[in-house]
């Protein structure tokens, strides 16, 4: 596995996928999900979508002779997990296999690790996962087939980059495609695990093997790309090829798994990223932790994107016991609190807590207490987190095309798969982080579902940045809004196709109420100036003017209205004695707020959602803000009154409902990890709408362990929290 999301830019693994991660469910629990978000009824399921907690042991080669396997069973029990992932084979086995060139671990001897584990955790009733790892072989494997080796640009075979005697696998070859299928299947036939879980299972980066350069020569007839830009037809070809190969490699895996054992699947780590095929029951996203300034949202914002397409069905959200970066400390422990803080962020979006431990040994056991003290809480309020739906009005959409295509109009950087994304995720980090600190409780929405079926229970969706909607995309925009929805975007949203074609117009010019002109990046020195009175200026009154943002859309207006806010165009920042402006103000608008249809739009022609994530202004935390205020025009389904900064969701369970408020009040909140807990002293004041035909009876704290003072204003419940330490959940039992 590798490590989480640094929200500097997407993930060193997942650059072009915006952190969506893993697969879904079988084909028909897609025909389940109304009904178990109706009844809570998860007997129709399979097992995986009932196991709420989840343990992984990562095995070392040095394990097998000294590790302790009754400290694990033990520990499973005292924190109720109910799924454990164990290490069983691929570029390393930890089993006695029978296939030649299968690496044994070095110190496995005659034991079976694997299956010592596995014995283990059936007699507590714990459904095991076999975990395999493809992406490496021995220098035997090399030398028996090194056409199985992934091969640099020159067409020289990989040595692994950590692993000296080890040589990096094709993903297209026959390690994958042959090797790697008798070992699930020899796995699958002795231990019968209940599913598989493969990481590092789609290569290594680009590979010009001769198989490769074959393979795709025949389904494109093009020779391999060696440019990173997406505009390129040979890499925009090879965008598509690689995603055909790795869905044969999937389907050929979990096909191998079923044919001896039916109800089992294999699970990629990192997913095929589709939510339109729907196969495996339960996805595990892998973000074990934080580093450089990754926010302690970020785990929370990680559910919600692969929530986005899962929709009802479950998501558990890895984490790990040791330091997280690019640098790789396994053996490192994090602290007490910030375990808490990232899991609980995790639980609070809708996560299944699922820990990690790399090396089955023990010896540095500070980890053991808050993992245990998660546990042991989610267990406690179990009934509470099995949800089946969340109760928020507002979306953000996540693309995962405008990541691949786009940043921003700007091509790929050759070799710089990081920072492609970089704008895309950046925008909708700044509104993100002017979600949590207005305290909206919001959802994300996939931008492949975004037809009414999907879409229709929010009022408001925020397109921060999404440069790239096909034609078809721009058309259910299109629809929500003229049937009542309402729509926050910024920057260049539409201006690009769904390959990142960049279209002379926006797509959703007609909802702007304006047209493209030309985009201007790198601004320097300029500002904005609000116009009152209007909503989405509301506070700014004592302000002449504030920061501009460093990505300007020049746009042609439909009609001559004045709008709230408009342009002080840039000026010279050096020397000092020239700092001033000969323009103090214009008449150029630089947000649209405009009622369309039935519903409303607001758009602002740059980027202030990626400016405020890099700046964090105030003023454009207030523009933020109200931008979903003026659209949405109706309260929100959950309030919080009182001081700090809260993350907050709110969700209905079978027979309750729950109001999530996480305390993120804390000095480390932008750049990990956590020294301690800083509890918030209140009152707060929760204030929650009740769906139709609701009736709360008793009300409870689950953090604090008391019943609450609550009662009904205005239709709304209202319940009185004295205090939050880190993640205080109102939870109502219905009449």
């Amino acid at each position: 596995m590798t490590a989480q999301d640094d929200t500097d830019g997407a993930s060193r693994r997942d650059a072009l996928k915006l952190g969506a991660a893993g697969l879904l469910a079988l084909a028909p629990l897609a025909d389940m999900r109304e009904a178990f978000a109706m009844t809570g009824d998860m007997a129709g399921l399979p097992w995986a979508n009932k196991a709420m907690r989840w343990a992984q042991v990562a095995f070392t080669e040095e394990d097998p002779p000294s590790y302790d396997p009754q400290f694990w069973f033990d520990l499973f029990k005292r924190t109720h997990v109910e799924a454990v992932c164990l290490s069983a084979g691929g570029c390393i086995c930890f089993y006695p296999s029978k296939i030649p060139l299968h690496y044994r671990a070095k110190y496995l001897g005659d034991r079976d690790m694997f299956g010592e584990m596995v014995k283990g955790c059936r007699a507590q009733g714990i459904s095991v996962i076999a975990r395999v790892d493809p992406h490496a072989m021995s220098e035997e494997a090399f030398a028996a087939h090194p056409e199985w080796a992934a091969c640099t640009q020159d067409g020289k075979p990989r040595r692994h980059w950590a692993a000296a005697d080890m040589y990096v696998t094709c993903q297209n070859g026959g390690f994958m495609f042959d090797f790697m299928p008798a070992v699930l299947k020899e796995i699958a036939d002795i231990y019968k695990p209940e599913g598989f879980f493969g990481n590092r299972w789609a290569g290594s980066g680009m590979c010009y093997c001769q198989t490769c350069r074959t393979k795709f020569r025949a389904a494109t007839g093009m020779e391999l790309p060696t440019t990173n830009d997406p505009q390129n037809p040979q890499r925009k070809a090879y965008i598509q090829w690689n995603a055909e190969m790795r869905w044969k490699q999937f389907k050929l895996w979990d096909d191998t798994v079923k044919a001896s054992k039916p109800d089992s699947f294999f699970s990629p780590n990192g997913g095929m990223n589709d939510p339109n095929n729907v196969t495996i029951p339960i996805v595990a996203v892998d973000r074990q932790g934080r580093s450089g300034t990754t926010p302690v949202w970020s785990m929370g914002k990680f559910a919600k994107q692969v929530r986005a397409y899962m929709q009802n069905l479950p998501v558990c959200g890895i984490f790990n016991i040791g330091v997280e970066d690019e640098n790789r400390w396994k053996d490192s422990v994090q602290t007490p609190a910030e375990l808490e803080a990232w899991a609980h962020t995790g639980i609070a979006q809708g996560f299944r807590p699922w820990f990690v431990k790399f090396n089955a040994r023990i010896f540095d056991a500070r980890w053991v207490a808050p993992v245990e003290k998660i546990y042991r809480w989610h267990f406690a309020n179990d009934r509470y987190m099995r949800n089946t739906g969340n109760l928020a009005r507002v979306a953000m959409v996540n693309s995962t095309q405008s990541g691949i295509f786009t940043a921003g109009g700007a091509a790929f950087t050759a070799g710089d798969n990081v920072r492609v994304a970089q704008r895309v995720a950046d925008s909708q980090n700044g509104y993100y982080q002017a979600l949590v600190e207005a305290r909206v409780p919001f959802e994300m929405a996939d931008d492949r579902q975004l037809d009414a079926q999907y879409i229709s229970r929010y009022r408001l969706l925020i397109l921060p940045g999404i440069a790239a909607l096909s034609d078809s995309q721009c058309r259910q925009i299109r629809d929500f809004v003229m049937a009542g929805g309402r729509i926050v975007a910024t920057g260049e949203t539409s201006l690009y196709d769904e390959t990142g074609r960049r279209r002379a117009n926006f797509g959703l010019a007609d909802l702007f109420g304006c047209d493209y002109v030309k985009t201007s990046d790198g601004v320097k020195n300029s500002y904005l100036t609000p116009r009152h009175p209007h909503a989405l200026t509301r506070g700014l009154e004592d302000a002449p003017r504030i920061i501009g943002t460093t990505q300007q859309i020049a746009v042609k207006p439909h009609d001559t209205g004045r709008q709230p806010l408009t342009l002080v165009p840039s000026y010279p920042d050096l020397p000092m004695e020239r700092v001033y402006t000969m323009t103090l103000e214009t008449d150029t608008p630089m947000a649209f707020c405009r009622d369309v249809g039935m519903g409303r739009v607001i758009y602002f022609p740059m980027d202030i959602d990626r400016t405020f994530w890099e700046v964090l202004a105030p003023d454009h935390l207030v523009l933020l803000k109200n931008a979903v205020a003026w659209a949405m025009d109706e309260p929100q389904p959950m309030t919080v009154a009182g001081p700090g900064l809260l993350d907050i969701s709110y969700w209905k369970q079978a027979r309750s409902l729950t109001a999530h408020l996480v305390n993120m009040t804390n000095p480390m909140m932008m750049k990990g990890p956590y020294r301690e807990i800083m509890p918030l002293r209140g009152p707060f004041t929760v204030s929650l709408a009740l769906p139709e035909g609701v009736r709360p009876d008793v009300v409870r704290l689950l953090e604090s362990g008391t019943t609450a003072n609550h009662r009904i204003e205005n239709g709304r419940l209202v319940v009185d929290v004295p205090e939050i330490r880190l993640h205080e959940v109102v939870a109502v039992d219905l009449a």
